[in-house]
């Protein structure tokens, strides 16, 4: 019977370890290919989970506040791997009432302690991220890569939350779901 991993960081630091130059990302954009091997993707996560537990308390939660490129992608396993709580949003439309509410409800309703976004996202919403109740905003693309020996490893349950996961609220305010880490293996495995 095949033993398969108790997480998701137990997944990626093992295959940081047993194949850390195949590649782990592709992110394609208009301005070309960018490709993250598991050491890189790995150490990067690493490196802003020690950022987060300087920052944080383990099931603090964690507005990622991006687009879907390798710094999102950094964001959710660093939350991982810093046992704070994941709470992916899209990036506002624009600046208007109706979409800074729903991101405004969401970081209420999940009791965000801290936004993970990019420095040009943080640039565009400028002074209506602190309408948003969020004091401690983080840019992902500025993290130091070196910190990644500074992080510390989190156990965490089957039954703990990995994320929350929001619905668009295009109907009524957003609801969330709780996925534990326990759901996210499991839906994983499936896959496989």
């Amino acid at each position: 019977m095949k033993k398969y991993p108790h997480t998701m960081v137990e997944c990626l630091r093992d295959l940081a370890v047993s194949r850390p130059d195949d590649a782990a990302l592709v992110v394609l954009s208009r301005s070309g290919e960018l490709t993250l091997n598991y050491a890189q993707l790995d150490g990067r996560a690493r490196a802003l989970a020690a950022v987060l537990q300087q920052r944080c308390q383990p099931a603090d939660r964690a507005l990622i506040l991006l687009d879907n490129d390798e710094h999102y992608v950094v964001a959710f396993f660093a939350c991982l791997y810093a046992g704070v709580i994941a709470v992916p949003v899209f990036p506002p439309e624009s600046l208007k009432e109706q979409h800074l509410a729903r991101l405004s409800g969401i970081a209420f309703d999940s009791q965000a302690t801290c936004i993970l976004s990019s420095s040009a996202i943080i640039a565009m919403v400028g002074g209506a991220m602190s309408a948003l109740g969020v004091a401690d905003v983080l840019a992902v693309d500025e993290t130091d890569w070196e910190a990644a020996e500074q992080w510390r490893p989190f156990s965490v349950q089957d039954d703990a939350i990995a994320f929350l996961q929001y619905t668009s609220g295009s109907t009524s305010a957003p609801k969330g779901v709780m996925v534990s880490h326990g759901n996210l293996m499991a839906n994983e495995r499936a896959i496989e």
